[in-house]
Formats: C-alpha cells, sequence, structure tokens
C-alpha cells in the first residue's frame, strides 16, 4: 500500500484521526460509507450537492442509500476537514450551485480508504478459505 502510513489514535486536537488505517480496517466505516462514496465521486469529477444525491446511490455499497440530510452535513464535514473545498459557480439560468472538489488531503483520505478495503477483503477471504477447507460452502 504505497503512499498510506499506517498509524492509529487520536490527532493532536483530541479529534480521531482521519488516516487511522487501523481503525477503519478493524471497525469498517461509519455512517453508510458516505465519507469514502463522496470522495469516490467528487475525485471523478467536481460536483454539487444536488448532483452527488443522484449518484451516491448508483455505488456499490451495502445499506441504505443516505438521504440529502446526511450528503450535506457530510459535505459540510469534509470541507472542514480540509478533504474537500467549494465554490459557488453560477450559471446563466437557476440558482448558484456549490461546486466541491477533492483536495490533496481528500485524496490521500481515498487512498486510505481503499486500503483499508482491499485489507478487510484479504481478512473475509482468508476467513473463507478456513470455512471451505472445513467443507462449508
Amino acid at each position: 500500500m504505497a503512499g498510506i502510513t499506517k498509524r492509529s489514535g487520536k490527532a493532536a486536537s483530541g479529534e480521531p484521526d482521519l488516516f487511522d488505517h487501523e481503525r477503519f480496517v478493524r471497525e469498517g466505516p461509519q455512517k453508510r460509507f458516505i465519507e469514502p462514496r463522496l470522495l469516490y465521486l467528487i475525485k471523478r469529477s467536481p460536483s454539487y450537492g444536488y448532483q452527488l444525491i443522484e449518484e451516491i446511490g448508483k455505488l456499490p455499497f451495502p445499506g441504505p442509500i443516505p438521504d440529502a440530510a446526511a450528503v450535506y452535513r457530510a459535505l459540510r464535514e469534509l470541507e472542514g476537514a480540509g478533504l474537500v473545498r467549494s465554490r459557488w459557480e453560477h450559471g446563466e439560468a437557476g440558482p448558484a450551485k456549490r461546486v466541491y472538489e477533492i483536495t490533496p488531503r481528500g485524496e490521500e483520505r481515498l487512498e486510505a480508504w481503499t486500503g483499508a478495503f482491499r485489507e478487510r477483503v484479504r481478512m473475509l477471504n482468508r476467513f473463507i478459505a478456513l470455512c471451505e477447507k472445513e467443507g462449508l460452502r
């Protein structure tokens, strides 16, 4: 996992460490996978809230599709953490839109998510192999 530093614990501020790889692997993502979904969508293309709400349910994650309030709350949290930044875009028609784009820190965070997902898949595959060795299907 090139470029990812494995660390755990809390940041100097006392808040949970945003790049706590061991916690991601151990506990899995929280809040219905909203954060990795949004980071992925915004990395793919800068986007605005309504468009992200339309796209988030198309990604292959378990559980319910996050509602609009959860998405907007997560966007504010991501921006507050410096993982995305926003700017207002004024079109010829309709209201101005707040467009989000990923930051280098957000890209690093998305890479941490994918690394944690890969590690969980490897652990699950090892468990499945053990079960199959015992004759379970």
